[in-house]
């Protein structure tokens, strides 16, 4: 399986020496790049974010010794529709079932509650989807809701399945009744993607595309998305350099010269660690910090 990072040894090497750490990272290059590829996956769960270079980037002739990310990453998520009450309708089981395609539960009661109120229940479900934008009762314009992502920089929608009022579910992105994609260029069709500032994506879905009675709010749309961003910016890089220095100083891996004198090794680890929040948490909104996020991550 590759090594894959989002920073070079080099990048670590600059680190240990701005730290005033004495020693050759490369002296181990196998301890070195683990200490690298261990912080890419929580990284990645901090800031919802994955970095990939293109052909032709320094990045790439400078990573002789770890491989950098070239290409964007692909998830498949199960996400719920927003509700405008305090909770997703659906969320509980004891008030709904799931039908499967050719039944004849349409004509038949559901358990625990008779047809008549598994009808009303239905169709509250429906009604009570927040939006984002539009009216529910104005079918000439779209009125969308609005599902944020699990990841930033959306490239493509490659399955997008929506709950049916059976309980099935209809990929949008295969069927032809559905037009959609990511970016503004598809406002105003079924559904689309939207990149805000910073990245975050978030999902609009045309309720009046949807059918009229949904069964739950709750696991109503899965989607399979590839996820991005071109480059890997020199602080991402200058931050996973330092959260790796701060690992190899802790682990006391770097050879320390005998006329050397480190006086607190865990206070250049926090050090390296303080200047790796500094570099990242511009990745997050306002004032949270990368450090908080990131530990429970790891």
């Amino acid at each position: 399986m590759p090594d894959t990072g989002y920073c070079t040894l080099a990048d670590l090497r600059r680190a240990l020496r701005q730290a005033n750490l004495p020693g050759d990272a490369a002296q181990d290059q196998r301890i070195a790049t683990d200490a690298i590829v261990a912080q890419t996956e929580p990284i990645e769960k901090a800031l919802k974010r994955h970095w990939y270079a293109e052909t032709g980037d320094a990045i790439l002739d400078e990573a002789t010794a770890i491989d950098i990310p070239t290409d964007p990453k692909t998830r498949d998520d199960e996400e719920d529709l927003p509700s405008s009450g305090g909770e997703v309708l659906g969320a509980n089981d004891d008030e709904r079932f799931r039908y499967h395609k050719n039944s004849d539960a349409l004509l038949e009661a559901g358990p625990r509650h008779d047809r008549s109120r598994w009808q009303e229940s239905r169709f509250d479900a429906k009604e009570a989807i927040r939006l984002a934008t539009g009216n529910r009762y104005d079918d000439s314009v779209p009125a969308y809701a609005r599902i944020r992502l699990a990841r930033r920089d959306v490239e493509a929608i490659n399955e997008l399945s929506v709950i049916d009022e059976d309980g099935s579910y209809t990929d949008w992105v295969a069927s032809s009744d559905y037009d959609g994609g990511v970016g503004n260029t598809h406002r105003g069709e079924d559904y689309w993607v939207r990149i805000n500032n910073g990245g975050w994506s978030e999902l609009y879905l045309d309720v009046h595309a949807m059918a009229d009675d949904l069964p739950s709010l709750s696991n109503a749309v899965y989607v399979d998305l590839d996820y991005g961003h071109v480059g890997v910016p020199r602080n991402v890089r200058r931050g996973v350099a330092c959260l790796a220095g701060a690992e190899l100083a802790e682990d006391a891996v770097i050879e320390i010269p005998q006329n050397a004198t480190i006086y607190n090794i865990e206070t250049k680890a926090d050090e390296l660690r303080e200047q790796a929040n500094s570099y990242l948490s511009q990745y997050l909104d306002g004032d949270t910090s990368f450090l908080e996020v990131y530990r429970r991550e790891a």
